[in-house]
């Protein structure tokens, strides 16, 4: 089926009902006013009420506190099944298809609101939990900020952040406290807490971006330090990488042979010419 030909509009009400409610809580009269300025309306107190029943009905806490309707809580939870995760990653696929930029943005919105970044791998999601962990470590390296890191045993230590790698597919926190280095995986911390900066330091966030093609691009798994930028048609993914050993990522990629192509950083892409061009030389006369 075309999805371009029919939309359905209901549908797309009730979603940006509750984008509209993660944004900040509303009353009624400002949840019209939101609605109306993201368009498919016009909207009433009677339709309005119903959308937020349609939401309540899905296991989605609404409620109205001092004339306000307030988001509860998502029933997702901090982690996402795979089959959850499975599902929103292709929600984003399929809203990408879209030639109407409207739904495109609509469900954009959704997924920035559940602070969700989709990596895809082989043992399903990353979940919203780890992600906001993740951004907050990186956040903490670029300012050079003590943390207060709180363990899923409920301690809390106080660290220096060093560095975020990625080992055997999994993204890896590396800290010191006094003269010890120790290294954490993102998935055993429920929160960091950024105290005061320090004196700056280098950290660069660099993120490796490249082209597949071909069966490649349908049959690829996204590893955890990865993400899809953008997919053009069904033979076409552009990816990036962030955080994984440069000689290591440069000899994957060039397993994937014409398959594969990197954008950017230049650097990557010299570095990767000089392999080939190393390579060649092995069968000159």
């Amino acid at each position: 089926m075309d999805s371009t030909k029919k939309i359905n509009i209901a549908s797309l009400r009730v979603l940006n009902t509750l984008l509209c409610l993660f944004e900040q809580d509303l009353s009624m009269k400002e949840l019209i006013e939101q609605l109306n300025k993201k368009g498919y309306g016009p909207y009433n107190n009677f339709v309005v009420s119903k959308y937020i029943n349609t939401c309540k009905s899905c296991g989605i806490d609404i409620q109205k506190i001092n004339n306000k309707y307030k988001l509860i809580n998502f029933p997702v939870g901090d982690v996402f099944m795979p089959n959850e995760g499975e599902l929103l990653f292709m929600l984003k696929a399929f809203s990408e298809t879209f030639k109407t930029k409207k739904v495109h943005e609509i469900i954009e919105g959704l997924l920035k609101k559940l602070h969700l970044n989709l990596y895809k791998t082989n043992n399903g999601m990353l979940s919203s939990e780890n992600y906001r962990i993740i951004k907050l470590f990186e956040k903490a390296c670029l300012s050079n900020s003590s943390v207060d890191v709180v363990f899923d045993n409920k301690t809390m230590e106080n660290y220096n952040p060093e560095d975020i790698y990625v080992k055997d597919g999994k993204i890896f926190f590396r800290m010191s406290q006094d003269d010890d280095i120790v290294d954490f995986d993102p998935d055993n911390i429920l929160d960091i807490q950024l105290l005061e900066e320090g004196p700056n330091k280098p950290f660069f966030v660099k993120s490796v971006i490249f082209e597949l093609r071909g069966r490649l691009a349908k049959s690829y798994q996204l590893r955890e330090n990865e993400q899809m930028l953008h997919q053009k048609g069904d033979d076409v993914i552009v990816v990036s990488n962030k955080y994984e050993d440069k000689e290591t990522l440069l000899h994957r990629l060039m397993r994937y042979d014409s398959s594969c192509k990197i954008i950017k950083p230049q650097e990557y892409v010299d570095d990767m010419k000089k392999m080939i061009e190393k390579s060649l030389q092995n069968y000159g006369e």
